[in-house]
């Protein structure tokens, strides 16, 4: 009898006290929460898989997942799989009993006879003359494996070589003969219920291209696969395999991924036995998942944190570049915090590559924390100059970058590595490790040497940086108030700016604006500059704004009103005059002598000394300590002050954590203002 999936479900129902006595069924009540079950449609007409799906709650996310359910042809073995008491009749063994998986000598010397073979019909000559019991599910499916392989290679050669397979032979493709051997050997291979031959057996189907009835074939497989991993003879290494060898099972990656989504099961089922490399082979599964991958990302990092201790370098270097390869998804702080732990442990058994690759995928996950920053500080300290891995440098030197991380010790430690190994260095690795100072508005040490140094190497090397790199490291340069003089006429050059041209539009707007801000940084700064030498901007262009200041100025705008006395002197997103329109240009908040004077310019060259620039930062102008500005915000304070501006710096978190406080936000805009204007008197 066939009970259909109605039934199942109802049975499923009528006994759910029962049901929980399955492990794995009260694993994932206890880990995920299954709160209902709901038949869907799908399934071979005539297979013994169906599909359904369970709703799974974990904390206050519910997710609904796919679930392969099983047709029962025989009640007894029903009662027998769900642990319950059944009557006298005993249930029918219905399966073979699980083969080794090592090879025996016997299937050795067979295999090695397949693979003297030089075509296929010396395979099936071959087969013919073996016993059928000794044709083993491996034996099966590396037959399976090397007939493919060369009907493969007679397919993709010289269609004229007559002595690769002979024409009119009844093993050419398509033939009966052909179909009823692999018939045979499939049918082998899911009889065996052995995992390495599955898997191989399915990794063959997908490049047979020989059969009429390949998608029957990579059903069947399928089929059989689904059946053994619910029956519990897949290892979990055996699942993860499975889940790369249908990562690519069909063309289209999601239908893929939603195959693979049903092995979740499998993987629940046996994570009680779970050590430290099945973690990384189950995270290695991750990316190739879909609706099941947030339920099996929770369940690693509850495994990798009672196991923390136990990983090797290797392990956290694959974790982190599985991590990295996930797009969307974000793992919890607490497991980042278990892998930096981690990292501060065992320090000492990291070598150069290593340390380069978890160093680069942490800036890709844009992650960070003390640990690792004191991670950071102990390798410059304890290694330093003996760094032989210059990528390892200017890895960190861009990590440094990108997150603000303005750490003396990490910094020195790349100002002096480039002033020992320059010559070694390469242009990108130059150009990834010399900006950071000036980005962080960090003085390097032995400044006179290391800035000699540094531009004799541009100077040299100038045509193998591509424009934008080149442009980007000087504006770094007067940042940090370094003026590259010298370069004005390399850089305002016919040869140059058709390179410049010559890159993506995308590149070329941002060369474009980079160098605007050099020609206007230079002027402003630099007595020695004879420019400007780019035109005037004639054409309307607008400029985007940080929407999280536009609305804090808002905020701000009627207390600031009752510290000056006057809302009318108070003008919000002023665009300096005779200036590139710039974001570092663009004042956010601008205090006027009088309400009549809000009808003047204000800009370069003209008097600005009356009037206060207030400029609002958001967490992104400051460090990682959010106690110095960056590079760019620096030299635009510096910059608007050379104007005769009276600069008001505003945190725009601070400000926003005294908004509940009217009183304390009035106070503490009035101590700003009162700091501001006293400074200006006393100079």
């Amino acid at each position: 009898m066939i009970l259909d999936n109605t039934l199942i479900v109802k049975t499923m129902t009528l006994f759910g006290a029962s049901l929980r006595r399955l492990p794995a069924l009260s694993r994932l009540s206890r880990v995920s929460g299954c709160d209902q079950v709901r038949c869907l449609s799908g399934g071979r007409r005539g297979g013994r898989l169906t599909e359904s799906s369970v709703f799974l709650q974990s904390g206050h996310r519910i997710q609904e997942l796919p679930v392969v359910v099983r047709k029962v042809r025989d009640v007894w073995e029903f009662y027998n799989k769900m642990g319950l008491e059944s009557p006298d009749t005993k249930p029918e063994e219905t399966h073979l009993k699980l083969l080794p998986k090592e090879i025996n000598e016997e299937e050795k010397e067979i295999i090695e006879g397949f693979n003297r073979c030089f075509n296929s019909s010396s395979i099936f000559r071959l087969l013919e003359t073996i016993p059928t019991s000794e044709v083993t599910p491996p034996v099966a499916a590396h037959a399976y494996k090397k007939l493919v392989e060369l009907e493969n290679k007679y397919e993709s050669s010289d269609s004229n070589n007559q002595s690769v397979v002979p024409k009119g032979r009844p093993d050419q493709p398509h033939s009966f003969f052909r179909s009823a051997f692999i018939t045979l050997l499939l049918d082998i291979i899911c009889k065996g219920k052995n995992p390495s031959a599955i898997l191989e057996g399915l990794s063959a189907s997908m490049r047979d291209n020989h059969s009429d009835d390949k998608a029957a074939h990579k059903d069947k497989l399928l089929e059989e696969l689904l059946v053994c991993v619910g029956d519990g003879h897949f290892s979990l290494q055996d699942i993860c395999k499975a889940v790369h060898v249908l990562s690519v099972f069909y063309p289209n990656s999601k239908q893929c991924r939603e195959v693979n989504d049903k092995l979740w099961f499998g993987i629940l089922d046996q994570s009680r036995v779970m050590n430290t490399e099945d973690i990384v082979s189950v995270f290695s599964t991750l990316p190739h998942l879909g609706k099941s991958r947030h339920m099996i990302m929770k369940l690693l990092e509850n495994k990798s944190m009672e196991q923390w201790q136990d990983f090797k370098t290797g392990d956290i270097v694959e974790i982190l570049r599985v991590l990295h390869s996930l797009k969307y998804d974000r793992m919890d702080p607490l497991f980042m915090k278990m892998i930096t732990r981690w990292l501060s442990v065992h320090l000492h058994k990291i070598n150069e590559r290593e340390m380069l690759a978890i160093v680069y995928s942490f800036l890709h996950l844009e992650y960070t924390d003390k640990v690792f920053i004191k991670a950071l500080e102990k390798i410059i300290k304890l290694k330093g100059l003996k760094i032989q891995e210059h990528d390892l440098m200017c890895t960190i030197s861009s990590y440094c970058q990108v997150m603000r991380i303005r750490s003396p010790v990490i910094l020195e430690g790349l100002g002096q590595y480039f002033i020992e190994s320059h010559k070694a260095l390469s242009v990108p690795q130059v150009g990834a490790l010399a900006p950071v100072f000036g980005q962080l508005d960090f003085h390097p040490p032995n400044g006179f040497r290391f800035w000699e140094l540094l531009e004799f190497y541009l100077d040299v090397k100038f045509n193998q940086f591509t424009p934008v790199e080149m442009i980007n490291l000087l504006v770094s340069f007067i940042y940090i108030e370094k003026y590259p003089i010298n370069f004005t006429s390399k850089i305002f050059n016919p040869f140059f700016m058709d390179r410049l041209h010559s890159q993506p539009d995308e590149i070329v707007a941002i060369s474009r604006q980079q160098l605007k801000l050099f020609d206007t940084g230079m002027k402003l700064e630099c007595r020695g500059y004879e420019g400007p030498f780019l035109p005037k901007e004639t054409h309307i262009r607008s400029i985007t704004s940080d929407i999280r200041v536009i609305r804090t100025v808002k905020k701000i705008v009627d207390p600031m009103a009752d510290v000056v006395g006057d809302i009318r002197r108070i003008a919000t997103s002023i665009v300096l005059s005779n200036l590139p329109l710039h974001p570092l240009y663009l004042v956010d908040m601008v205090i006027y002598p009088s309400s009549g004077a809000t009808l003047t310019r204000l800009g370069f060259n003209t008097n600005n000394s009356s009037s206060v620039a207030v400029l609002v930062h958001p967490p992104e102008h400051y460090d990682r300590t959010g106690e110095h500005l960056v590079g760019s915000q620096a030299m635009r304070v510096r910059q608007l002050t050379a104007m005769g501006f009276r600069v008001m710096s505003i945190n725009m978190s601070q400000v926003n954590r005294l908004v509940m406080h009217p009183d304390k936000l009035r106070d503490h805009l009035q101590e700003l203002y009162k700091k501001v204007i006293l400074n200006s008197t006393k100079k």
